[in-house]
């Protein structure tokens, strides 16, 4: 029973939250583990930017992403957030060079975010919306969903008191690994994704997750496993659906040698 109360009704105490001053610290030359800090941070970046070049690739190849709509404009009206959290967290701080990095990263995704959009209201539009779909009412459907995603989050955000949103964050890596495989399943079909795309996100649910030798956990102690232990729970969960990816392509019928426009699958 005590176990129970402990997992339940435990939260991490308020001397341990995070807090704009421990991207400083542990971002800096100051930090004797900064270099380990900054690789795993670099590594981590790569992965994220990986998972939607993969996504534009694989839709200007095969005419099919490998993520349902929902996860565009959830990232769209996330990243688009970033953008400002990341500006004010600047400011805050007098300057500091991560923050200004996430403001350019997150500029990068929502452009990302906004081709694979416009692909998917062009190119996909008939396959996600159904024969007889306008431009128009597709537009239309992303504007809707983007608009509920960024007031929503921003409320998360607000209550969350999370001014750097890294406490948000950690959701779009649950999303990203978990949301694809049972989508891939769902559609029958390797085409709109590939073997490549499966390894990095089951690289994303290891470098998000490593027991406090993650991003996360390694810029602040509120992520380390003694003082927040969910964190690491869910991170369990996450690697489990990164293999289950990896078992629903493994399952999916093999790509054709030629696709209908004649050029060869991304395996």
């Amino acid at each position: 029973m005590e176990f129970i109360k402990d997992i339940f009704a435990g939260y991490p105490s308020s001397n341990v939250d995070l807090k704009l001053e421990d991207f400083v610290y542990s971002l800096s030359t100051q930090n004797p583990h900064f270099a380990e800090t900054l690789i795993v941070l670099l590594i981590t970046f790569f992965l994220g930017f990986m998972v939607y070049v993969y996504s534009f690739i694989l839709v200007d190849r095969e005419k099919s992403a490998p993520y349902p709509i929902w996860m565009h404009t959830f990232y769209w009206a996330a990243d688009f957030m970033g953008i400002f959290v990341f500006l004010s967290a600047y400011d805050a701080v007098g300057g500091f060079w991560f923050f200004l990095l996430g403001c350019v990263g997150e500029i990068v995704w929502v452009g990302f975010e906004c081709y694979c959009l416009w692909r998917a209201v062009t190119v996909e539009r008939e396959a996600i919306w159904g024969k007889g779909a306008t431009l128009k009412n597709a537009i239309l459907y992303c504007l809707m969903q983007i608009a509920v995603f960024f007031v929503s989050l921003n409320l998360l955000r607000v209550e969350l008191g999370d001014v750097s949103m890294f406490k948000f964050w950690i959701f779009t890596q649950v999303i990203i690994v978990c949301a694809p495989g049972m989508f891939w399943k769902e559609r029958g079909t390797r085409i709109g994704t590939c073997w490549q795309l499966t390894v990095v996100l089951v690289l994303v649910a290891i470098m998000s997750f490593m027991p406090n030798h993650n991003m996360w956990a390694l810029i602040s102690p509120y992520f380390l496993i003694e003082n927040n232990p969910w964190f690491y729970v869910v991170g369990l969960v996450v690697f489990c659906f990164a293999i289950y990816d990896v078992y629903v392509y493994a399952k999916l019928p093999k790509k054709p040698e030629r696709l209908p426009n004649g050029k060869k699958p991304i395996w």
